[in-house]
């Protein structure tokens, strides 16, 4: 396991993105309210101010940037110019956190609040709807290969949970139980899913991602040098590269290579994100 770059180390990195496009690995600082844009070749890493906190991004067909911050989804294009991607209206929660774009095209995000009045989005054709609501800390998605399903993390509920996904009409049915993580473990957080459907799951105060294999069984663990490691991502020309985000807040004299962002070769290879289409 590897430092990404050491020139920045983040209060709470989150949200990485693998841009196959460009070859380039995007990341968010929440409370530094920043994306970093690392090239893959070059080995440079760029730092955008962005204004607010934001929980995470994800890539539109065009080249552009979705932000998704405390009042809303934001659409940036490559000057840096930003402009909210739906009509204004409350967001139920503190700010958004975690979310990714489905194989519909579509933008799923989720929002965090201390009392479980947090709710879950889709981001359509410029129209934000809401999908459920009662979210504590909406985390981790990612779809099925044959993408008929989408499992999804509210973080206080120590469990991954997995929907019935239908890609013509963009609904989510059948919501249920995938597997529960025990607290001794950590609180799960953000995760990927490889491109045999396991999954990789950040672990909150557990130090460590583990993998989730695609029958609920427990896989892997790979130790983490920072307590609260956030969440996980394939990169890479081949995929191959597991991306770990962690957090530094309170805890650089126990783990002094917290909040840096890792790169490890786990033997798994991800897939391609989707593109919003909107």
């Amino acid at each position: 396991m590897v430092v990404l770059n050491k020139s920045f180390r983040c209060s709470v990195s989150e949200g990485p993105l693998w841009d196959d496009d460009n070859n380039r690995l995007y990341f968010v600082d929440i409370l530094g309210e920043c994306i970093f844009k690392f090239d893959y070749e070059s080995r440079n890493i760029e730092k955008i101010e962005v204004g607010q906190q934001i929980g995470c991004m994800a890539l539109c067909e065009n080249g552009d940037l979705l932000l998704a911050m405390q009042d809303g989804i934001y659409r940036m294009n490559q000057k840096g110019e930003k402009v909210l991607a739906h009509q204004p209206m409350k967001i139920k929660g503190r700010r958004f956190n975690d979310g990714k774009v489905g194989p519909d095209g579509c933008f799923y995000v989720g929002t965090t609040d201390y009392n479980s009045e947090g709710a879950f989005y889709r981001l359509k054709n410029g129209v934000l709807e809401e999908l459920f609501d009662g979210c504590g800390c909406s985390n981790g998605l990612d779809w099925s290969l044959d993408n008929t399903k989408m499992f999804y993390c509210d973080t206080p509920l120590q469990k991954i949970e997995v929907f019935d996904f239908d890609v013509h009409n963009n609904s989510l049915s059948n919501r249920r139980t995938f597997v529960e993580i025990e607290k001794s473990l950590g609180t799960p957080d953000g995760f990927s899913m490889d491109c045999d459907d396991n999954i990789w799951l950040a672990l909150w105060g557990g130090n460590a991602v583990i993998e989730i294999k695609n029958n609920g069984s427990f896989g892997d663990r790979i130790e983490v040098p920072a307590i609260k490691a956030s969440c996980t991502c394939f990169a890479g020309e081949n995929l191959d590269d597991l991306i770990i985000t962690t957090a530094s807040k309170d805890d650089e004299e126990t783990y002094p290579m917290s909040g840096y962002v890792f790169v490890h070769k786990c033997g798994a290879k991800g897939k391609k994100p989707f593109k919003y289409r909107g």
